[in-house]
């Protein structure tokens, strides 16, 4: 069990990564700028932001390379079902 009077040097703090070096695809370079952002939110909040990520990481696949990106959007187009 934990004892919650520890001291902060018994816990190291975590060693985040550098930022991420651009890749030249903005769509990427984007969603990796976003990971900026996890090292100084809250634990619980982080599931949200990596969702948010590999999200962003699947657009940037799913993306026509050289045509900029299309926002999705919750609608389907006329004729899929």
């Amino acid at each position: 069990m934990t004892d919650p009077q520890q001291s902060d040097a018994e816990h190291p703090a975590v060693q985040w990564p550098d930022t991420a070096s651009p890749t030249g695809d903005p769509l990427v370079d984007r969603a990796l700028g976003l990971l900026d952002g996890v090292a100084e939110s809250p634990v619980p909040d982080h599931g949200e932001l990596y969702t948010g990520i590999h999200d962003a990481l699947l657009e940037a696949l799913d993306a026509e390379p050289g045509l900029p990106a299309t926002p999705k959007s919750g609608s389907r187009p006329e004729g899929d079902s």
